[in-house]
């Protein structure tokens, strides 16, 4: 079986990259619609949790699909 066709049939739970945070939210498909919802649940759980100024665009998600977390990370210059 495929990783693709693994991750899909498994109930998929997104958490945060931070050792000591809690943070997740499941994400039942990898569709478009569905990683966008996770990316915007996962910026404003920053702003709240983390203290991310809500103006920084600075920033990226990135999402280590090994042990799925998303991480915000800086932009590459």
């Amino acid at each position: 079986m495929t990783v693709s066709k693994l991750l899909a049939s498994a109930k998929t739970h997104i958490r945060c990259g931070s050792p000591d945070c809690d943070w997740g939210t499941p994400l039942p498909s990898f569709s478009e619609d569905q990683l966008s919802r996770c990316r915007q649940e996962f910026r404003e759980h920053c702003i709240e949790r983390h203290g991310l100024n809500p103006e920084d665009t600075e920033r990226i998600c990135w999402f280590d699909l090994e042990v799925l977390t998303l991480t915000l990370a800086p932009k590459p210059r």
